[in-house]
């Protein structure tokens, strides 16, 4: 069956406490991807909660793949030029500065990858929970194909783990595992780790995304 491509990417609940959980879960793929209208709806949903303000946030995937696995590299070939391109580039940042500018504590509940972009959504929440089932993996694969990191992860990683710690991830790419999480400094990157994704990161139930709201 075809997507329908106006369908929703993105589905926003409120539960009994008063957290908003803003669930990833786009159309027609296996893994979600930052597109420009993916970006778009998220900014439509994050001024939404930006004038009626939630107890908290939690930011979540959809997909069993994983978080997000970075931009649309599709959309990539159809920039006509340097002006478009920083075009582009500056909406995703504009999208992430306010999210992060919320006046509420967010929580990325990440299981799977949360990779380029995807690591960048997550970077501009308050705090980052990992399942812990031995396919967490972080990072800046776009490194590979010759491409800067633009949705604001530069800053947001060197702010979390210092310049030194933060360039091997911006200069080359390698993944954070679970076991290099365990023994590294990137650990800094995930607040918090859970055993396994249900009930942990299911709306409406208590764990480590509330505790992680409860810091806020």
């Amino acid at each position: 069956m075809t997507a329908n491509p106006l369908a929703p990417s993105w589905k926003l609940d409120t539960d009994a406490d008063g957290i908003a959980w803003l669930t990833f879960d786009k159309p027609g793929t296996s893994a979600n991807v930052l597109s420009a209208s993916v970006l778009t709806e998220l900014n439509t949903h994050i001024e939404a909660l930006s004038r009626q303000v939630p107890r908290g946030l939690v930011l979540l995937s959809g997909k069993r793949s994983g978080f997000i696995a970075g931009a649309d590299i599709k959309e990539f070939t159809q920039i006509r030029g340097e002006a478009e391109g920083f075009e582009l580039i500056r909406r995703g940042q504009e999208v992430f500065d306010r999210l992060e500018a919320l006046p509420c504590p967010s929580v990325a509940a990440i299981h799977g990858f949360a990779l380029g972009g995807g690591l960048e959504t997550a970077l501009a929440c308050s705090y980052r929970v990992g399942v812990d089932d031995g396919r967490l993996s972080l990072g800046l694969p776009e490194v590979q194909l010759g491409l800067h990191p633009g949705f604001g992860g530069t800053v947001r990683t060197v702010r979390l783990l210092g310049v030194r710690a933060a360039l091997p991830d911006q200069l080359r790419f390698e993944r954070l595992d679970r076991q290099r999480a365990a023994h590294g400094e990137r650990l800094a990157l995930v607040a918090d780790q859970v055993a396994r994704r249900e009930p942990a990161l299911r709306p409406g139930e208590h764990g480590a995304a509330q505790r992680n709201l409860a810091r806020g």
